[in-house]
């Protein structure tokens, strides 16, 4: 092996090594041996069986180590490697998380799993060439790496920070700032600044008539209360009711304006967050399926549920609270101050306290909840995948391992949960101790003043109400801290989608692809799915206009990936594909799809009717059209069967059609749109004999004048075909006509010879 190169001087640091948790650290330091220093820290979120929960990785010059979970007094070490039995490290990327592979002389071993969120908050990415330093200062010859080792070439690194920018952005998730996030999230509000601008007013008009009560009892107190000769004075009476009916007044039209400013604010949040909302899903609609290859179908809806639901609470209150608290103690220090300027600023002395246990209480919150939020997303991916594969967990009688995973998560949640109680717990009594001692530095001060005749009792009933009146704002800001961290990490998370790119886009100067006739070529065409193992590798291949072609292999030879490239749902990392000599890469994708139609092997219907089913394709299509795509795909009869015919309607998935059924349904929908190129992937695979002579003869009658790519792995279905690709390892293995892949004595002949065979068993 070549050596990498590396400067052995200043080896990679992954995280400061004081940042390890007390207990971890002393774990460490308690097996530790004589003149072994950490060389690499980092932590991680996961547990080798994909719970959440923190695990540590430490590495010294000499040897590797793994703890468990910081949540026990005393972490666990699940894993050691000597350094120098290290012969390989190396990171595997999964759907939704990766592992860190340590292979030795006798086994490879997972020591480490990560989310994707983890793997570049941490950089856990750099950790191969982090441990091949080590390798190197032990003495080994270490090949260079041309990559972090996860398999995305195409990754760069922040400007700022130097971490790694992940795939699918070019936001660094590392230098995310909080406030610039919410500004973004502001910026919806423009189109309706003048709701906003109304909303600030009333809000700047109900602040003014609250303070208006004590500043009248100031006056109360003085005028009418307190005096104690003249009791007949008919001008206490007068003054009395002057200012009883200041207060109602003050009170009826601030109820009035606030009432308004609170619907105008709700209105205003929950159009926000529709627009959002909307952005964000008609986005998720224009990503590239390589993104939801990455994505559980759960998280993403929570990001489009819960979180926006968090951001819709931040704007209708959060930013509501914020301005009138904010114009509150404005209003307050104004008229205490040109009162008493002293025992003002006697009122301030707890609040640098109240603002440094903010911050600090923001920030542990800030964390805890980004817990709570991935303990929630887990809960949303498991129902996710129970709910909708429900029969299959009853086929296996899974149901208590299903209920048993599910009760994990939901424990993590309510862990999660408690641990922000607990903080919470411990911050709001320490809060309303400041606040009590504020009140007895008032009253003691205050009334030393109305002894020696320096105040009057109603200027010291004005500032105790104020005090009061002033710590709630106080308060208030403290627990708008608390929903602002949430709603920054809810805009992270959703501005995530909207910050993620498109593979699949039109080019600028993208044309209108005309009307084809349905030639395509392949010209050396390669295409990996993480970027290590091609899935196609040097595909070459001509098909000309209205030839049926055939394609056949072992499973995962990479057929679904070829008719995937047709239709541009992935593009091809090398060589080029052609339509007509239009570079598919060149034209419209709406232009290009608008002319292709493709019948999965797993037909998915939606719920609705049978009718809305066949014309999803085209919402426009007379009954008459959908009636004859279904007669073309031999569905007419078994729809007519039912008692509401083509309205009919369908359960989520299909459910309440046989597999046949859904199948001719599904070739109804592709034959409406009038392809001029069909693809059917195992079109025939979940079908009964008498069912697939139904649908071959309907797809013999389709395949008239268009171009053709069929999957199929029962291989008398291909016998019709002009062309035969026979695919293994992402290679065209053999290519020509059924006879002529007979005559070979190939891949293709054993193939046949294999399902012959096969057939003779079940037919004894």
């Amino acid at each position: 092996m070549a050596s990498s190169g590396v400067s052995l001087e200043d080896p990679l640091q992954i995280g400061p090594k004081m940042d390890l948790p007390k207990e971890v650290a002393n774990e460490f330091s308690n097996i530790s041996k004589p003149e072994e220093d950490i060389q690499i820290a980092t932590s991680s979120d996961m547990n080798l069986d994909g719970i959440f929960e923190d695990n540590w990785f430490i590495a010294t010059d000499k040897r590797i180590l793994v703890f468990s979970g910081n949540h026990s007094k005393i972490p666990k070490l699940t894993h050691e490697v000597p350094i120098s039995e290290v012969e390989e490290v190396r990171l595997k990327n999964y759907i939704g998380n990766g592992v860190l592979e340590v292979k030795t002389a006798n086994k490879a071993m997972e020591i480490l799993r990560f989310s994707r969120t983890a793997l570049h908050k941490n950089s856990i990415s750099e950790l191969p060439k982090a441990i091949d330093r080590l390798r190197e200062k032990n003495g080994q010859l270490v090949e260079k790496r041309s990559d972090s080792g996860f398999g995305h070439k195409d990754a760069h690194r922040c400007e700022k920070c130097g971490g790694i920018i992940p795939f699918w952005t070019d936001t660094c998730p590392n230098c995310l700032e909080k406030g610039a996030l919410l500004g973004r999230l502001f910026t919806y509000l423009k189109p309706h600044w003048y709701i906003a601008l109304i909303s600030f007013i009333l809000s700047l008009s109900t602040t003014g008539l609250n303070l208006i009560p004590n500043y009248i009892g100031k006056y109360l107190m003085d005028m009418v209360f307190v005096p104690v000769s003249n009791t007949d004075d008919p001008r206490r009476f007068v003054l009395l009711n002057i200012f009883v009916s200041a207060l109602i007044g003050a009170h009826l039209i601030s109820t009035g304006l606030g009432t308004a400013r609170n619907y105008m604010m709700s209105w205003l949040g929950n159009k926000v967050i529709l627009d959002l909302r909307t952005s964000a899903y008609e986005y998720l609609q224009r990503l590239s399926l390589s993104f939801y290859d990455k994505k559980e179908t759960g998280r993403l809806m929570s990001r489009i549920t819960y979180d926006t639901g968090n951001l819709q609470n931040f704007i209708v209150n959060g930013i509501q609270d914020f301005v009138m608290n904010i114009l509150t103690l404005l209003g307050m220090c104004l008229i205490l101050f040109l009162t008493s300027w002293r025992l003002a600023a006697l009122t301030l002395l707890p609040l640098p306290i109240l603002a440094f246990s903010s911050y600090i209480f923001g920030k542990k919150m800030h964390m805890i909840y980004h817990k709570v939020w991935r303990r929630m997303a887990s809960i949303s991916a498991i129902l996710a995948d129970t709910i909708p594969g429900v029969r299959v967990v009853k086929t296996f009688v899974a149901e208590n391992r299903e209920i048993d995973k599910f009760n994990k998560v939901n424990q993590d949640y309510f862990n999660s949960n408690m641990n922000a109680a607990k903080l919470s717990t411990i911050y709001f009594p320490i809060m309303g101790f400041v606040t009590f001692a504020g009140g007895i530095i008032i009253r003691w001060f205050g009334g030393h003043d109305v002894i020696t005749g320096d105040m009057t009792v109603g200027e010291l009933t004005m500032f105790m109400g104020y005090m009061w009146q002033f710590y709630a704002p106080v308060e208030g800001l403290t627990r708008l801290n608390h929903m602002l961290q949430m709603a920054a990490s809810a805009a992270e998370r959703v501005f995530e989608i909207l910050d993620a790119q498109p593979e699949i886009e039109d080019k600028k100067d993208a044309k209108e692809i005309p009307i084809i006739e349905g030639n395509i070529k392949f010209d050396n065409v390669v295409f990996s799915y993480d970027g290590e193992k091609n899935a196609l590798d040097g595909i070459s291949f001509e098909a000309k206009a209205g030839e049926m072609i055939g394609l056949s292999g072992p499973s995962g030879a990479g057929k679904t990936t070829l008719i995937n490239l047709i239709g541009r749902f992935y593009e091809a990392n090398e060589g080029n594909i052609t339509i007509d000599g239009y570079d598919i890469r060149d034209v419209k994708v709406k232009s290009l799809r608008d002319q292709i139609s493709i019948v999965l092997q797993d037909p998915f219907l939606f719920h609705g009717s049978i009718a809305e089913n066949i014309s999803y394709g085209k919402p426009s299509a007379s009954m008459a059209e959908i009636i004859a795509s279904a007669k073309t795909a031999n569905a007419h009869e078994f729809i007519m069967g039912f008692p509401d015919g083509y309205d009919t309607m369908i359960g989520e998935r299909g459910v309440g059609l046989s597999g046949g059924e859904k199948q001719r349904i599904s070739i109804a929908r592709a034959i409406l749109i009038n392809p001029r190129i069909l693809i059917l992937d195992e079109a025939t695979s979940s079908v009964d004999t008498e069912t697939e002579s139904l649908i071959q003869s309907a797809v013999d009658r389709l395949i008239e004048g268009r171009t053709t790519f069929a999957i199929a792995h029962r291989l008398s279905t291909l016998k019709k075909a002009d062309k035969l690709l026979i695919l293994e390892k992402g290679k065209i293995a053999e290519m020509g006509s059924h006879n002529e892949l007979l005559e070979n004595n190939g891949l293709y002949r054993r193939l046949v010879d294999m399902q012959s065979e096969l057939s003779k068993v079940v037919a004894v």
